[in-house]
């Protein structure tokens, strides 16, 4: 569990904290790690829209370094789930991000995509400010949102994404396959909107461990 809203670059005691924290993990005894904090680092829907840049860019290679396999956000009032993704690129290593922020709330659901024409927000209208100072939310230099602050289409990493009030369920099974399914409330349990395995790769993925 990290916090968003508290310093998170490499000289903050929580990064220090995670460092030590993934380092100790043995993954024979404990191959999944999951991590979830408030506001997604990986979200298409322009509420919110890349509000915790800074907080990616300081911690997101460490995560990858140590191989966490899911990772959940709220904060926006949808559902999201990406494929495997590092750096905005796909990569069969990177976590799969899942924002599960539709439990509901008195503020309604988020409709608006950021790559929806004409939606796309102005930088300096985000909150994406660094906690110790600074301003991460840059345009792309890669990708379909080159030179942009927001992609012309849904991004390649972001495999499903619904404007529903909804839950989700994540099911272990074994050392390398857990069933994530996704549910909207006005539909039987027995439907699931979203459902796939995410299956780990510890030969292909942890060379650090």
């Amino acid at each position: 569990m990290l916090g968003g809203y508290i310093a998170y670059n490499k000289s903050a005691r929580q990064y220090k904290w995670l460092e030590k924290d993934l380092a100790k993990v043995d993954r024979e005894v404990t191959p999944w790690l999951v991590a979830t904090w408030h506001p997604p680092w990986y979200s298409t829907y322009k509420a919110h829209y890349r509000e915790a840049e800074c907080m990616r860019v300081a911690m997101e290679d460490l995560l990858y370094q140590y191989g966490v396999d899911v990772i959940f956000n709220g904060h926006v009032h949808a559902y999201e789930r990406s494929n495997r993704v590092y750096n905005y690129s796909l990569d069969p290593c990177g976590p799969v991000y899942i924002t599960v922020g539709n439990g509901g709330s008195r503020e309604d659901i988020a409709v608006t995509h950021a790559d929806d024409p004409d939606e796309c927000p102005e930088p300096s209208t985000t909150a994406d400010l660094d906690i110790g100072g600074g301003f991460c939310g840059f345009n792309f230099t890669s990708g379909p949102g080159a030179g942009s602050f927001c992609w012309d289409r849904q991004p390649e990493y972001s495999a499903y994404r619904e404007s529903s009030f909804g839950h989700g369920i994540l099911e272990v099974k074994n050392e390398t396959h857990a069933l994530w399914s996704w549910h909207r409330n006005r539909d039987y349990y027995e439907t699931a909107g979203d459902i796939l395995y995410i299956v780990r790769e510890p030969d292909r993925c942890l060379a650090n461990q």
